[in-house]
């Protein structure tokens, strides 16, 4: 049997500060969920998006930060 990546709903937060196709998400939260280089969201199980990760320790454990025109 193969082991599932941890997941977790989060709250998805636009900002214009942020590069297309990237998302900010806490550092501390991404070695939980043992993301490297790549995140992926689904919103309201329609859209399906790859980002680029960039952890930083300012964005708070249960958010991720993405450019409001990639959204």
């Amino acid at each position: 049997m193969s082991q599932r990546k941890p997941e977790r709903r989060m709250r998805v937060r636009k900002k214009v500060d942020v590069a297309p196709d990237t998302a900010r998400i806490n550092t501390n939260t991404a070695k939980e969920l043992q993301i490297k280089d790549k995140l992926e969201i689904v919103i309201a199980g329609k859209k399906k998006l790859e980002l680029t990760v960039l952890p930083l320790d300012d964005i708070p454990p249960n958010e991720v930060h993405c450019n409001d025109a990639t959204l």
